[in-house]
């Protein structure tokens, strides 16, 4: 079962849905703001369907990493096909051979709890010779900010909770030698009588203790491994 956010979120849930909830913790700004220290961003809007392999080391990593079929062929379900999978650099010092961020259409793994396709994120960075899964996620990688003294960018993923109408912009930082969760920097939630969904940047002053509530939520709804 779901724990969020206390006896106030329960209540709240239980009698008129999150949306009063979430709006004390949003700003009204709808202008995106980016972190002063991001020196560059990305932003991606995956469309599977026109996707390509390019750097020629796509399939055997594919391979490497077990997790399609190579007997199978073209664009046949659960094939290592660039129309499942999509391949970005984990690391400006790194080749993709050595560490990479794979995005996966969520219709190669089906999700039958799921109102929609659920994508997935795999990080893999290369140890004593093997690709190691540093990171695993249900979500979408919307966004990249290469950051200073770091050769490894900020990813910002969108997660969405089907069940209760919500979504999460989570910027995760590479610290260790994996992602880890750094703040929520945006709340999405359906407006029921509007009948759309709608929320805004978490505010600075609630930015701490709203990030450590959506963690525990992406941990006990196992999104993230």
């Amino acid at each position: 079962m779901r724990i969020a956010f206390g006896l106030v979120l329960s209540l709240l849930v239980l009698s008129m849905g999150l949306m009063l909830y979430w709006r004390q913790f949003m700003s009204k700004e709808t202008t995106k703001v980016i972190p002063k220290e991001a020196l560059k961003v990305e932003k991606y809007e995956v469309d599977f369907k026109q996707n390509s392999f390019t750097s020629g080391v796509e399939l055997s990593l594919l391979k490497e990493i077990g997790i399609c079929d190579t007997t199978k062929v073209g664009d046949a379900m659960g094939a290592c096909s660039p129309k499942f999978f999509k391949f970005f650099p984990l690391s400006r010092t790194k080749s993709l051979r050595d560490g990479f961020i794979l995005l996966i259409n969520g219709l190669a793994f089906a999700d039958p709890e799921a109102k929609f396709p659920i994508r997935r994120i795999l990080i893999f960075e290369r140890e004593g010779g093997v690709l190691v899964a540093v990171n695993k996620f249900k979500g979408n990688l919307i966004e990249r900010r290469q950051i200073q003294d770091s050769d490894y960018d900020d990813l910002v993923i969108r997660f969405r909770l089907d069940q209760y109408n919500e979504k999460y912009h989570v910027v995760y930082r590479w610290k260790n030698n994996k992602y880890q969760l750094a703040f929520c920097e945006e709340l999405v939630y359906f407006n029921e009588e509007l009948k759309k969904f709608e929320g805004g940047r978490v505010l600075a002053t609630k930015r701490d203790s709203v990030s450590r509530e959506v963690e525990k939520i992406l941990i006990e709804e196992h999104l993230v491994f």
